[in-house]
């Protein structure tokens, strides 16, 4: 433990903030202590106001949430799909030519579906049109490709239990140039601890947090990105995760499960099957646990009494993942 105000911090924290504009392509870069929600609360906070439309094409639990989120400070035009069905540029692009919004915020892998969002189409067309764009990539950073120019994405949000496999405690934030200029520049904001003029204004000068930081978090977090840089940085990780995703989908489908996700949308993080009924799904789950030691969690949604999923993001090992499908094969039988 350090005092965060001391020059230990300030090289932790500098270390930090300056991997990160590297890893997401960003601007600025700032990690807020709270959950990925908060980081998310926070960027729709800074970057809409009052009277803003702002569309926002959920297709799952966690779109819904953030379309909640932006009700409560602009004005949110909702367009959702199907559970289990991804966005792409043909679905969204009639949306976004009738929206007239100012403002386009959507959610990079659903996590409650297990179902990848083509985002970098629908937000290179959102800007061609003069949008704000606000990604949650809360489960999809770093085991799914992304840059935040190329992408062109104004202002991202990750959380740190995810994929880069640290504590939870941490919401890690990007923002680009107009994303920067658009919080900059406004009168209020309206919050304190959020807002991001003061979290600018307090690296700008010292390289600190303007309040209190989780500091043996952050610690934690520089030892993730360490681990993440020595195993091959950010093009070793999509092409773990990715790998991993193409296994455990290729060994359901042989065990004769459907997937929660469209074809095509399929998530590098997160996999969810469905089961014959409930009672098959309730028994899978049960037993992973009490006989075998695995962990896996129900689906959301139209799939949360049938659903399934299992996670393959952070530091997972191929063994484990093939241990609990083994697993789920001999319960089957």
């Amino acid at each position: 433990m350090i005092t965060h105000r001391s020059g230990d911090f300030t090289k932790l924290y500098g270390d930090i903030v300056t991997r990160l504009k590297a890893y997401f392509g960003a601007e600025e870069a700032y990690v807020i202590t709270g959950s990925g929600a908060l980081g998310l609360e926070t960027l729709i906070l800074n970057l809409c106001e009052k009277g803003d439309k702002v569309l926002c094409l959920p297709n799952g639990e966690f779109g819904d949430h953030q379309a909640t989120t932006v009700k409560v400070y602009a004005d949110a035009i909702v367009q959702r799909l199907e559970d289990g069905k991804g966005w792409n540029l043909e679905r969204a692009k009639p949306h976004i030519d009738a929206s007239g919004a100012k403002v386009l915020a959507m959610v990079y892998n659903e996590t409650s579906m297990g179902v990848r969002n083509d985002i970098k189409e629908i937000c290179k067309y959102a800007k061609s049109m003069g949008m704000l764009t606000i990604i949650d990539g809360i489960s999809a950073w770093p085991g799914t490709e992304f840059d935040m120019q190329s992408y062109c994405v104004d202002a991202f949000v990750t959380g740190s239990q995810k994929g880069i496999a640290a504590p939870p405690g941490m919401a890690l934030i990007g923002l680009g140039k107009e994303a920067v200029a658009k919080f900059s520049k406004r009168a209020s904001i309206p919050s304190y601890y959020c807002d991001l003029r003061r979290h600018k204004k307090r690296y700008e000068q010292d390289q600190q947090t303007p309040n209190t930081p989780g500091v043996t978090l952050f610690w934690a977090l520089q030892e993730a990105f360490n681990v993440l840089d020595r195993k091959g940085g950010l093009p070793a990780a999509v092409k773990r995760h990715r790998e991993a995703s193409e296994h455990v989908r290729k060994r359901l489908a042989d065990m004769g499960f459907p997937l929660t996700s469209e074809k095509g949308f399929e998530s590098m993080t997160v996999t969810g099957f469905v089961c014959k009924d409930a009672e098959q799904a309730k028994t899978i789950k049960a037993r992973l646990g009490s006989e075998f030691g695995y962990k896996i969690v129900g689906a959301r949604g139209k799939y949360k009494d049938n659903g399934l999923r299992i996670a393959h993001m952070g530091n997972f090992e191929m063994k484990d993942l093939d241990g609990c499908l083994d697993a789920i094969a001999k319960i089957v039988k």
